[in-house]
């Protein structure tokens, strides 16, 4: 069985991508065979594995996938080796899919078109992780109707609180126009920097919204430098014995969420 998870909130800057890239590498390094799809236009994913020349000279894209009349095949899509060789596959972005919003407005059965593409994958990886647009909107809606599970990167700021409140609004309306359920997997506090203010809206938001997990991800130098190296934390050779440990410490958090997200995906999600 295929577990598809979107990972999605249409806030910018909660670390959205840099998660996805390094849960993609934890899922790899538990045994899990992953894909992951960068259904961003800006394609900070693909740059996040070293694929920057797909973005720009790609001549069968995602965009063509999702709009085109005739069929795309996914195989097509798929790039097994990254320069960062990543033990996991990757659909690429391209500049191409900053179009799809306008032409999947006009196009028929528009909110599928994702949900047939990856139908057919037949078994060949364990996960799928879907790096959403940070806006919410047809190629979202396609990201939750294909998935129909979500992960859910937050800051620990108030802006970050009030836009999961329209994050789950907007998923109660796919749900209602697609007639589908989507289960959230778990809301992960990202990029947690040590602060008084931090800590008190982590804990006013675990009171509050039950589907926050049982830990959180720190803002962390050292992804930051993995992601200038265009990999994962897991691929990154850092240049220190400081930064080894640093590493050591980032992976095992990486490797507790990607725990978290086969106990989840296997048990059914935390919201139905």
């Amino acid at each position: 069985m295929i577990h598809i998870i979107a990972i999605c909130n249409q806030k910018g800057g909660v670390g959205k991508t840099t998660l996805t890239i390094n849960l993609a590498a934890a899922l790899a390094d538990a045994g899990q065979r992953v894909l992951a799809v960068d259904l961003d236009p800006q394609g900070h994913l693909t740059e996040g594995v070293g694929l920057q020349e797909n973005y720009l000279n790609s001549q069968l894209t995602l965009y063509d996938a999702l709009t085109s009349k005739e069929p795309v095949s996914v195989a097509s899509l798929i790039q097994y080796q990254t320069k960062a060789r990543e033990p996991f596959a990757v659909i690429p972005s391209t500049y191409h899919l900053m179009l799809a919003e306008q032409t999947l407005y006009m196009t028929r059965n528009r909110e599928h078109k994702l949900k047939t593409l990856l139908g057919q994958l037949d078994n060949q990886f364990d996960y799928v992780l879907i790096d959403c647009p940070p806006v919410l909107g047809n190629l979202t809606d396609n990201a939750l109707n294909a998935a129909r599970r979500v992960l859910i990167p937050i800051q620990a700021e108030a802006t970050s609180v009030r836009a999961l409140e329209l994050l789950f609004d907007q998923i109660e309306s796919v749900e209602r126009g697609l007639n589908i359920q989507v289960q959230v997997l778990g809301v992960v506090p990202n990029l947690v920097q040590d602060s008084g203010m931090a800590k008190k809206i982590l804990h006013d938001l675990r009171q509050s919204v039950p589907m926050v997990v049982p830990f959180e991800l720190r803002k962390r130098v050292i992804l930051q430098a993995a992601w200038a190296a265009g990999c994962s934390i897991f691929a990154y050779s850092p240049p220190s014995s400081a930064d080894e440990k640093n590493k050591r410490e980032v992976i095992e958090v990486y490797r507790e969420l990607a725990r978290f997200v086969m106990e989840q995906a296997e048990g059914g999600g935390l919201r139905g």
